[in-house]
């Protein structure tokens, strides 16, 4: 009886896991005139003096940044800041709010129409655009936000469709301030509407940063 030799298998190798990609929850709070927090919709069109923040959930471990080109045409980093909150990693699984700290709000001004609001999701930390790029307002949009008649008419509350989160289109030039540490991010996203708000994820790799845009109607 031949006894065939017997080899020992090849180690094997460590299932990788699938990169990370980088999703955001995203709800808009508005302080009411208890002082309580009231969930808005992502199209809400919120009127002067109203108090806001943003409530966020992240199911990715990296860092948040948020600039705002107001509807003046100015530019400021929204997140991270001094008033806003200077810890801007997020972890999975964990809710934040902007401004973070307690009982702290945005509060709307400016001429009606619309903020534009950056977020950029990175792996890593990366430098924020200096306050003196933000010197030379931008260009301002002639928009104003146009309330939804059937659902003004349901519900009472104006909404307008082009609010809330979007896609940067590909060949879309980046605001000067923005363009240096941004230029390269990846503009592939999906939104997708939930109870509370939407859930914006990324389609690009972990390695590589995520941007998009969250129009803020106010009149």
């Amino acid at each position: 009886m031949t006894l065939a030799a017997l080899q020992a298998a090849p180690p094997l190798r460590p299932v990788q896991p699938p990169p990370e990609k980088p999703a955001l929850d995203i709800s808009l709070e508005r302080k009411n005139a208890a002082g309580k927090p009231e969930a808005m919709a992502p199209d809400h069109v919120f009127e002067p003096g109203d108090q806001f923040r943003f409530r966020l959930k992240s199911d990715f471990d990296g860092y948040l940044y948020v600039m705002d080109q107001g509807s003046s045409g100015r530019f400021t980093t929204v997140f991270p800041s001094s008033e806003a909150g200077a810890d801007n990693s997020v972890h999975r699984g964990q809710t934040y709010f902007i401004p973070a700290a307690d009982q702290t709000w945005f509060e709307i001004g400016g001429p009606a129409g619309f903020d534009v609001l950056y977020f950029l999701l990175s792996p890593s930390p990366i430098v924020p655009p200096s306050t003196a790029s933000f010197a030379a307002p931008g260009p301002v949009s002639s928009l104003k936000p146009r309330c939804n008649d059937a659902i003004f008419r349901a519900r009472g509350e104006c909404t307008d469709a082009t609010a809330g989160p979007a896609a940067l289109p590909k060949n879309a030039t980046l605001p000067a301030p923005i363009a240096p540490i941004a230029g390269a991010a990846s503009r592939d996203i999906t939104v997708v509407k939930n109870k509370d708000g939407v859930t914006v994820g990324a389609g690009g790799q972990r390695t590589a940063p995520v941007i998009y845009t969250f129009r803020l109607a106010h009149h």
